[in-house]
């Protein structure tokens, strides 16, 4: 498989797939629909799953590689561990903003009195940094599969 069709694979359908299949509902429901749709997805912290399953996928790969026996077994070592770290931290990131968001908003219902369902919507830093991280994720990702070809 060329390099265009594994990065369309393995980076393109986890990230951007979930997003272009969210914008299939704007022909029955209107594009603000799917707007509202798509941005609730990345507000939720969904991009951090997605980072969490590029590490998984990696590791993989670097473990393969590793069973193999190709060249360059400190670097595969390395980037094992380092996408382990990344998954926890992207675990990690995201439970404790979507607990941060959830208390936060049982202290509003409290305060109004209202009942409300907690939507788990994430502060801007951890959207930006859910964005990063998968960038990061994906870019390191590429790297280590061409490192292997």
């Amino acid at each position: 498989m060329n390099l265009f069709f594994w990065m369309l694979l393995n980076l393109g359908v986890p990230i951007a797939g979930p997003i272009f299949t969210l914008a299939l509902v704007a022909p029955t429901h209107g594009w603000r629909v799917a707007k509202t749709l798509i941005a609730a997805s990345v507000k939720d912290g969904q991009l951090f799953w997605c980072a969490i399953g590029l590490c998984a996928a990696a590791v993989y790969e670097a473990v393969t590689a590793l069973e193999r026996g190709s060249g360059g077994v400190p670097v595969l070592e390395f980037a094992i561990a380092g996408f382990c770290m990344l998954a926890f931290a992207c675990s990690n990131i995201v439970m404790s903003s979507l607990v941060n968001a959830r208390q936060d908003q049982a202290a509003t219902c409290i305060r109004d009195r209202q009942k409300r369902f907690a939507t788990g919507a994430l502060s801007r830093v951890a959207i930006a940094t859910s964005i990063l991280a998968t960038s990061l994720v994906a870019t390191l990702f590429a790297i280590l599969h061409v490192h292997l070809i």
